[in-house]
């Protein structure tokens, strides 16, 4: 794979040098008759030299496929003192905008000081930082760009003074140790919505839930749960969520099996989330803890006092509940999957007969896993 991308990277090379070649015919052309030149021919020529130069995540080191390639521009340089280069470095959007500003004026800078080792005058190479601009470059950005310019025959050493084809003109850099022009501002990359803002989300999963006292674990069995959930605050600290949730218990029933009895709950809660999300690129991961209030009402469907299990319960209760707990979700641009387990707390609780209120008697614990996605 490195070999084909020195090939491709020399073969661009190459396609410059000819390019060069050809303008230097075509300004031959243009200027047979000295006193009918236009003012266009005293301007250098630009266009895209087709070449680019990429780096590791956060670096602005060179490697060797990159120097391989810049000693063929060094060359074409060298070749003829009418060529200049103007160079342009960018970043990805991992991290904040302003460092990433520095960090691609300094790859871009990291070029033009290998080129200046290999012989080529400083004064014909500028060098500018772009920022976070991802659209059109390989390495998701993180590169350095080339813009070849030849001045017309007759005028003179080249400096790095280019009329770049931009919305925003730069200015010459007569020497290494001028001042670089200042650089444009950077392009406004904005991020999409599940990476920017506060931050929602929806999601639906299942969890496996018991009771925590023992009388109510020795009449029914680990049950299955269910939730929708509306979460906001996916990328702030602070945040909250609003779900609908229910559970299933069978009931033991000493052998009598015929009416398979079931407990079942169904109820709402809104709950406050203390999230930390950590932004990797695309990615988030988010280490959260829930703290909240809801509503649960409780029944038991094929109800028979006449089976001796149920007669020691209620058909039915509404109970007020308190869930808590923690989790960890990940997400991929707008695609979001959590872990989580909690205990809920029960309050109001009547369905086993003589429990009175406030026993705790439905308290109950659950582990369970949700997907969903952000907008």
């Amino acid at each position: 794979m490195r070999s084909k991308q020195i090939v491709g990277i020399v073969g661009s090379l190459g396609l410059l040098a000819a390019t060069g070649t050809a303008w230097g015919t075509e300004d031959a052309e243009t200027t047979t008759d000295m006193g009918m030149a236009s003012h266009s021919a005293d301007k250098p020529k630009c266009e895209d030299a087709g070449v680019t130069v990429a780096f590791k995540v956060s670096s602005h080191e060179l490697d060797q496929n990159a120097r391989g390639a810049l000693d063929g521009v060094a060359t074409w340089l060298k070749a003829d003192n009418r060529r200049t280069l103007y160079l342009e470095g960018f970043a990805d959007t991992t991290g904040q905008t302003e460092p990433n500003l520095v960090l691609s004026a300094k790859r871009a800078d990291a070029v033009k000081t290998y080129l200046i080792e290999q012989g080529v005058d400083a004064s014909r190479v500028t060098t500018v930082g772009r920022g976070e601009e991802i659209d059109h470059l390989p390495a998701d950005g993180r590169a350095v760009t080339f813009l070849a310019c030849q001045s017309p025959p007759g005028a003179g050493p080249a400096v790095a003074q280019l009329e770049v084809p931009s919305a925003t003109p730069v200015e010459p850099v007569p020497s290494e140790t001028a001042a670089l022009p200042p650089p444009a501002a950077p392009r406004e990359v904005p991020k999409p919505r599940w990476a920017s803002g506060f931050g929602w989300a929806v999601m639906a999963g299942g969890a496996y839930t018991d009771f925590t006292q023992d009388d109510m674990r020795s009449t029914t069995s680990g049950g299955g749960g269910w939730n929708a959930r509306f979460i906001g605050g996916t990328n702030s600290v602070i945040g909250f969520e609003a779900a609908y949730v229910g559970t299933a218990h069978s009931i033991n029933t000493l052998g009598v099996t015929a009416n398979n009895p079931a407990l079942v709950s169904n109820g709402l809660e809104g709950n406050l989330r203390l999230n930390l999300p950590i932004r990797k690129g695309r990615s988030l991961l988010e280490p959260y803890g829930f703290l909240g209030l809801g509503y649960q009402y409780f029944n038991i469907s094929n109800y028979n006092t006449n089976t001796a299990t149920l007669s020691s319960f209620d058909r039915s209760d509404n109970t007020m509940t308190v869930p808590m707990g923690g989790g960890f979700a990940y997400a991929y641009k707008a695609f979001i999957a959590d872990v989580r387990g909690g205990f809920t707390a029960v309050y109001y609780d009547n369905l086993l007969v003589g429990s009175g209120n406030n026993t705790g008697t439905l308290n109950n614990w659950n582990v369970g896993s949700q997907v969903g996605f952000m907008f």
